[in-house]
Parts: structure tokens; C-alpha cells; sequence
């Protein structure tokens, strides 16, 4: 009888386990938009909206000459945001133009408008700088592989994160952009 007994307990298990959903991952932010392309306005924007910094902040972007340049709004609620701190414009400036390279790689560089200040890096210096920091950058075409782009972003989203938050990193960091004043 016990072993009847077991035997039916074992397949209730079984099937019970067997049938049960397995929980869903939750996809990362940025997980959409790996491998858009520079042309793609509705992704762009919707990678500059979500997953950069301050993206809440964003005026509009423009594309012309496969530069993404991100324009920030200069009301007072977004300028608080974005001078809430001493290094709050340096934190969103590294940490954008980091995602933006991985998931927007074949535009030729990236800009931030800023209270009249344009920062604007090539995405070769860009990348010069990331490859001494991540070992494993993906190199070339391998930007568009998405499993490839989501393991790299998997392990060193918060390395990126850290780098940003890192003062005297964003001072190495920002000597590379070309900052310009408007007037």
C-alpha cells in the first residue's frame, strides 16, 4: 500500500511541477534597442527617452549626419534635475554615451546639449575609451548581435552605472568630448 501510495504522490509531483509556469524573466530597459541603427527615429527616441539618464529631460534629438545629438529642455524642472548635484550633469553625460554606443553602433558620435554647452565625442574615441575599461566590448559588427550585446550589457550594465557615478572618472571621461558654447 505504501508503495502505491508513493507512486501516486510522486505523480502528482511530477505533474504538478511538469504543468507549472516557470516565472517570467523582466526584460531589461535597454533590451528592445540593441542594434538600432542611427535612422531608426522611433527607437533612438525611445532609447534616449527610457534608458538614458534625465531621458525625462529630453527637447528633441536630431540625427543629421548619423550623430545622435540629444537636446535637453532648459525650463527650471529640468535644469534642477539636471544641476541637482555638482556631478549630476557628468553622471547622465558618461552613462548616456556609454548606451548609447553599445545600442545605437553605427552612428559616427554622440552629442548632449546641455544649458547652452554641446558635448559632442566621436564614436571612435568613444569606443577607444570603452575597450580600455571592458575587456570584452563587443568589436565591429558584433554591436548587432543582440545575444552577444545583452550578455555583455547582463554583466557590466552596473559597472557602466558605477563608472558614471565615479567623480574622478567623469573628469578623465569628459576631457574626450569637444564642448562647445552657444551663445
Amino acid at each position: 500500500m505504501k508503495k502505491i501510495v508513493t507512486f501516486f504522490m510522486l505523480c502528482f509531483v511530477l505533474l504538478t511541477g511538469c504543468t507549472a509556469k516557470a516565472p517570467e524573466i523582466e526584460k531589461a530597459v535597454w533590451e528592445p534597442y540593441v542594434g538600432t541603427y542611427i535612422g531608426d527615429h522611433q527607437n533612438v527616441s525611445k532609447i534616449a527617452g527610457t534608458v538614458f539618464m534625465l531621458g525625462d529631460t529630453i527637447n528633441q534629438f536630431d540625427l543629421r549626419g548619423e550623430v545622435l545629438r540629444v537636446i535637453y529642455r532648459t525650463d527650471n524642472e529640468a535644469l534642477s534635475k539636471w544641476f541637482s548635484s555638482s556631478s549630476s550633469r557628468e553622471e547622465a553625460i558618461v552613462y548616456n554615451a556609454m548606451m548609447a554606443a553599445i545600442l545605437v553602433p553605427n552612428a559616427k558620435g554622440y552629442a548632449f546639449s546641455i544649458d547652452g554647452e554641446m558635448f559632442e565625442i566621436s564614436r571612435e574615441v568613444l569606443i577607444n575609451e570603452m575597450e580600455s575599461i571592458f575587456p570584452t566590448l563587443p568589436q565591429g559588427n558584433a554591436f548587432f548581435d543582440g545575444e552577444r550585446v545583452k550578455t555583455f550589457l547582463q554583466k557590466y550594465e552596473e559597472t557602466i552605472r558605477q563608472y558614471a557615478f565615479d567623480t574622478s572618472y567623469q573628469k578623465t571621461f569628459i576631457k574626450h568630448f569637444l564642448i562647445t558654447k552657444s551663445s
